[in-house]
């Protein structure tokens, strides 16, 4: 795999599991280009072999328990 396709990856696992906002942060709706973007990289997710997307899919919840745990 090359850097871009981790970075691709990583992108299509903080949008399909992103950590929610915090109290004092506002979230902005998405335009339709970012809109269109998430969709094709979800599409590109959901051409991976099932057993590929598993382990993206727990690797993305362990991800998401450690932020969750960690005090800010």
């Amino acid at each position: 795999m090359s850097h871009e396709d981790i970075l691709e990856a990583t992108r299509v696992i903080e949008s399909l599991f992103g950590v929610a906002a915090t109290s004092g942060q506002t979230t902005k709706r998405q335009t339709r280009q970012e809109r269109q973007a998430q969709a094709a990289r979800v599409e590109r997710f959901l051409a991976l072999p099932p057993e590929l997307q598993e382990g993206v899919l727990r690797y993305a919840e362990n991800m998401k328990g450690a932020y969750l745990s960690k005090k800010y």
